[in-house]
């Protein structure tokens, strides 16, 4: 849900005869509004993601100060405002051309064709207002639909109460038969912004280089995360994603997570729950946290209720607690090193990088102060799951 370059133009061209000229590998951009100008000094308001509008008048004041023929100036200006446009992130350029600009310069074409600008090109006969008009009342009615499709979305997560499933219609949500999660921590960063400079930032700085199409998703904020939801599965939409933030140093070492997949809408709020434990499962060197990749944790993560997880844990492993933490740590490492070795003694001093007999006494120690036989089967399977579930409240 979003108004892009193509879909204007796509809506519009007859209505207006516009020509797309140059730079079409643009056309997913985003126009958050339009702007008039034929004057370069005044570019320093725009605030990124604009539709550009110039009639080249300016060229045409040259031609008369000098008297020559207006198309000897025509490639410096455009070349001029095309740079200082681009370097305030706006989306898109129309020449309103037959008066000032009667023709473009292949060196211009070319230079939105590399800058990747969409130039579109309009006769004098159109009138700039109409156009602006319209365009104006498309982006505005564009948002208010956004705005509606987020709050049906963040209700069915937060407030599934309030959540009405008719307002997915007339949205690219309507009639999906999956949805998804996927959460993206908040840099610091964009934590200081206002919410329209946040938008901003996401809309023309963002999630407009990952190349996802503005159709395929929503997304708003909650509790200091980035919260997209999918009509299809995540996991399509994560390599994209992944690109983008290793492009962008503003979210340099946040984490990200991806839920699983559920067939109906108000089922997000358990989409939402389990891509916020693959976050919080998630750090160190690996930033990403896939939920369907969570094994056991899936199963421990529906105890909603934390004191079940520790008292399972207080009964099984409780009683190592009297060592000191940097002796308990070694010693459950090594007995999670042993289970994972099923119980070879020299295996499991290779992988903890010491002695066997290092290990035998280790694992002897264990199972006096716990007085078990790791032996039996039953009794190797509750101390591993007691060592996932500490593993689990370490990172909650």
């Amino acid at each position: 849900m979003a108004v892009s370059v193509q879909s204007l133009f796509s809506s519009t061209a007859d209505i207006y005869r516009l020509k797309w000229i140059a730079g079409k590998e643009g056309a997913a951009h985003l126009v958050r509004w339009m702007y008039y100008t034929e004057d370069v000094s005044t570019l320093s308001f725009l605030r990124g993601g604009e539709l550009v509008i110039t009639t080249g008048m300016e060229i045409g004041r040259k031609a008369d100060n000098t008297g020559e023929s207006p198309d000897s100036f025509t490639a410096d200006y455009l070349s001029a405002l095309i740079k200082a446009i681009f370097a305030q992130n706006v989306s898109a350029l129309i020449l309103n051309t037959g008066k000032y600009i009667t023709s473009v310069p292949e060196e211009i074409i070319r230079l939105c064709d590399r800058l990747q600008l969409p130039l579109l090109t309009m006769p004098w006969e159109i009138h700039i207002i109409d156009i602006m008009q319209d365009y104006g009342n498309r982006i505005v009615s564009d948002r208010q639909k956004a705005q509606n499709l987020e709050k049906c979305l963040f209700n069915s997560m937060f407030n599934p109460q309030e959540f009405d499933g008719i307002q997915l219609a007339a949205t690219a949500f309507a009639g999906a038969k999956e949805f998804s999660v996927m959460l993206l921590e908040l840099p610091e960063e964009l934590a200081k912004m206002d919410g329209e400079e946040f938008r901003r930032y996401m809309d023309y700085s963002f999630n407009i280089k990952t190349g996802i199409r503005p159709g395929d998703y929503a997304y708003f904020l909650h509790e200091n995360k980035i919260i997209y939801v999918f009509h299809d599965d995540a996991h399509i939409h994560l390599p994209q994603i992944e690109k983008a933030i290793k492009r962008n140093k503003t979210f340099e070492g946040m984490r990200l997570s991806v839920s699983g997949v559920c067939k109906s809408a108000i089922d997000l709020c358990s989409e939402y729950r389990h891509a916020e434990l693959a976050m919080k499962l998630c750090g160190g060197e690996h930033l990403v946290g896939d939920y369907e990749k969570l094994g056991i944790f899936k199963l421990l993560g529906e105890v909603q209720d934390r004191r079940v997880l520790e008292n399972l844990y207080d009964s099984v492993l409780g009683p190592l607690e009297q060592f000191g933490k940097d002796k308990l740590d070694d010693y459950l490492n090594t007995l999670r090193l042993y289970l994972g070795a099923g119980g070879r003694v020299q295996k499991t001093a290779e992988k903890n990088f010491t002695h066997r007999n290092t290990v035998n006494y280790r694992i002897k120690k264990i199972c006096d102060i716990l007085g078990i036989d790791l032996s039996d089967g039953e009794t190797r399977y509750m101390i591993q799951t007691a060592l996932y579930i500490r593993d689990m409240l370490d990172k909650l």
